[in-house]
């Protein structure tokens, strides 16, 4: 029995169209205008032809059909609740409408697949319920948003909303009368589209959130656009792709995919926001490229909408998404990237590496020309691999404003990652830290970037916005793993600055070797201070694991408290120092600037050499080894201080210290050893091999480090900071007598 079969038998109805379902029309039922077709938005009559010829033959397909279609029952008993809103984000109004949009889209859909009119008489039921509330509809009354939605408690949520209901009124459209669809438009979904546009206080100022670059606007003008395509306003869709003057110029989605992409593919908010924008991004697409194929949306600017898919799969880890900036956790189960993943498929079949990510991390397909497209590829064994590989990619519209690099490891055998963030702020989303890195290994997050202080749709937890804290603390830069100067966030935590500003890349190598290098320079975070990272991943032939060396380079004419802080994930192993663990009372470390978010654990000095600090996260021992003073000061802290509604996560950092520097040089290498396996409670190489950390040169324009590790061996890292030229020759001479010589901005030699 097929698909459809399984369902309607199981519930005793008949779901072919019948005679008996035609003749059960409305008696004012009037066809759609010649030169009309729907569907047109994410089905079309070819598409669902073909899906209900291949009923029972694509199981991944039929199963992805069975779920919608049990949804589309269930929204058919449900009764009907369109609540006045109320609440916020996971409040009970909120989640009702949500649910709505979900139940009018299933039905919609299901209508399509089975000719069952219960289906589409649901959607309309839903569609009518709204058509005679909204007009009565003030702002939303929980005054969250500065654009505030009437439905929702934003206007993104409102925006949300019209796409799923567009593909709900595009599925029904000629099923529905004339009348139907006269009263439908004109109550519910102009002035649904009219208010996105030009609804609010913020919003009037020259349609600024329609016209934005940001996901909001790609939103607002996804559903939009989508409405206006399944009523067949092409002047209102006009807008929608070249903004609200239809110049192209001041906003609009072909504008979006100019601005907010880097010619590589990187969304200017991060891999988070990518995930999000990339549902409106690819489902508007979808739509474009069935409604106005001759657009060829998908070829625009040498196909960033699929190169924007397959960065954002590269932008991941174990499948979960790289956390930085306002960012939680997400991967390529989420169903944004089932929408993405499908969609980009379905518009370039040459993609073959794409289908194996629906098969191994995606549990379903979209119920879609897309979806089915990618069940059927499935089905036919055309899966190749998807290989997650060394990266490096620019940041802005014209890849000129920084980057975010990858570094993987080239062993096979090995799990492991190194970020390095270099890029613009990331608009709205963007947190204050310039030149941060990452660490992931063996399955887990070690290095740990904070991410956002958010519990999204958790009514508890200040609605399920962002909390408080997210400004006070997770966008502060000491909540990063980057240089501090004096307490202070860069930029001072005003993004009007930050926003202008972003890091020069000094020099990327990510070639298939031993050593993998990441450099970049930052003279505008730090008022009077050019910092400069230089990072690398080096598979060292004398260790059980590739090495991370790392460092950090202040320079100064006016003297500064410079921090250097490591945040990681797992339990405090070993200090090399003695310290003075708090065990009565803790306090802040500092009084602002997410400073006064940090309990101080404990305290100690540094070590007149070098400083090592060791940290177990799971079943492996993480060390990291870092040249320091008589006068260098050491702090283990944890967030949790001045936050009376425990809104924050309970992570510890560990922050190296030097006060009254006017330069400085954080060397520091980051050791991966050791195995514990609890089972049969065995231990191995538990201690680190790196027995010292010594600074032999170091200056404005270059710095000598030398590793020693047990057994004799050592690493002579060599960095010429000022210039990248692979040719040209440095030497330096040491207070020793001697000197060091080497070519390229980075010399690493192993001995």
């Amino acid at each position: 029995m097929d698909m459809f079969g399984k369902i309607s038998r199981a519930l005793g109805l008949a779901v072919a169209v019948s005679a008996a379902c035609l003749a059960a029309r409305p008696a004012s039922y009037a066809a759609a205008p010649a030169g009309d077709s729907h569907p047109v938005l994410m089905l079309t009559s070819e598409g669902v032809a073909a899906m209900k010829d291949a009923s029972g033959t694509v199981p991944r397909f039929d199963a992805a059909v069975d779920v919608l279609l049990g949804e589309a029952e269930t929204a058919v008993a449900r009764e009907l609740c369109v609540p006045v809103p109320k609440d916020g984000g996971g409040g009970y109004t909120h989640e009702m409408h949500k649910q709505n949009y979900y139940d009018m889209y299933n039905c919609g859909i299901a209508w399509q697949l089975t000719g069952d009119e219960r289906y589409a008489a649901k959607a309309k039921e839903i569609m009518y319920a709204y058509a005679q509330m909204y007009p009565t509809l003030g702002y939303h009354p929980l005054g969250l948003s500065s654009v505030p939605g009437k439905i929702f408690w934003q206007t993104l949520n409102e925006s949300v909303w019209l796409v799923h209901t567009s593909v709900a009124y595009d599925c029904i459209y000629d099923w529905l009368t004339a009348k139907d669809r006269k009263y439908l438009e004109k109550n519910l979904f102009y002035p649904v589209a009219e208010f996105i546009m030009d609804g609010t206080p913020d919003n009037r100022a020259n349609n600024a959130t329609f016209n934005k670059m940001h996901n909001h606007g790609t939103w607002a003008v996804a559903g939009v656009g989508m409405m206006a395509m399944a009523m067949g306003d092409d002047d209102l869709l006009d807008k929608a792709l070249y903004g609200s003057d239809k110049t192209g110029k001041n906003g609009g989605f072909i504008m979006q995919l100019d601005r907010l992409f880097s010619p590589d593919g990187y969304f200017t908010e991060g891999a988070y926001y990518q995930r999000y924008a990339l549902w409106p991004f690819v489902t508007f697409a979808q739509c474009i490229d069935h409604y106005r194929p001759e657009l060829h949306i998908f070829s625009y600017r040498d196909g960033i909408i699929i190169k924007a898919v397959e960065t954002l799969l590269q932008l991941a880890y174990d499948g979960e998404f790289f956390r930085y900036n306002d960012a939680l956790e997400k991967g390529y189960d989420a169903q944004e990237l089932i929408y993405a993943v499908d969609i980009a498929y379905n518009a370039d079949r040459s993609h073959k590496d794409l289908l194996s990510v629906a098969r191994d991390w995606q549990d379903r397909v979209l119920v879609s020309d897309a979806g089915y497209a990618v069940a059927k590829g499935i089905q036919d064994g055309e899966a190749e691999p998807f290989v997650l590989k060394s990266s490096f990619f620019r940041d802005g519209g014209d890849g000129n404003e920084g980057g975010f690099a990858v570094m993987r490891s080239p062993r096979a055998d090995l799990n492991s990652a190194v970020t390095f963030k270099a890029t613009s702020h990331g608009l709205s989303h963007g947190h204050y830290d310039k030149l941060t890195f990452a660490y992931y290994d063996n399955g887990n997050e070690i290095v740990t970037d904070y991410g956002a202080a958010r519990f999204v749709n958790v009514e508890a937890k200040h609605s399920g916005h962002y909390t408080a804290q997210n400004k006070s603390y997770a966008m502060t830069t000491i909540a990063h793993n980057t240089l501090v100067a004096d307490e202070r966030s860069h930029f001072d935590g005003k993004i009007k600055v930050s926003s202008k500003h972003w890091p020069e890349i000094y020099y990327v190598d990510l070639g298939e070797k031993a050593v993998q290098t990441v450099s970049a320079v930052d003279t505008a975070a730090i008022p009077g201070v050019r910092m400069q990272r230089v990072l690398s991943l080096i598979d060292v032939p004398f260790l059980e694991y590739p090495l991370i060396v790392d460092l950090m380079k202040a320079d100064s004419r006016e003297a500064h408290r410079y921090d250097y802080p490591v945040h990681y994930n797992g339990h405090m192993i070993s200090l090399n120092v003695p310290y003075e663990r708090a065990l009565d009372i803790m306090k802040p470390l500092g009084t602002a600037n997410g400073y006064n978010h940090l309990w101080v654990e404990a305290e100690a000095d540094g070590a007149d050499g070098t400083s090592s600090y060791t940290w177990m996260t799971g079943d492996r021992m993480y060390s990291i080894s870092t040249a320091t003073g008589p006068d260098t000061e050491i702090y283990l802290v944890r967030t949790g201080a001045n936050d009376p509604d425990f809104n924050l996560r309970s992570e510890p950092a560990y922050i190296i210290r030097e006060n009254a520097k006017t330069s400085h040089l954080f060397a520091s290498c980051i050791e991966t050893h050791g195995r514990y396996d609890m089972q049969v409670e065995q231990s191995a190489n538990l201690v680190h091999s790196c027995k010292g950390v010594e600074v032999l040169y170091s200056d404005s324009s270059h710095a000598v480090v030398r590793y020693d590790f047990i057994n004799g061996h050592s690493i002579l890292y060599a960095v010429c900071l000022d210039n990248p030229d692979s040719g040209m020759r440095h030497t330096v001479s040491l207070e020793d007598g001697s000197s060091v010589s080497w070519q390229g901005p980075v010399s690493v030699e192993m001995k």
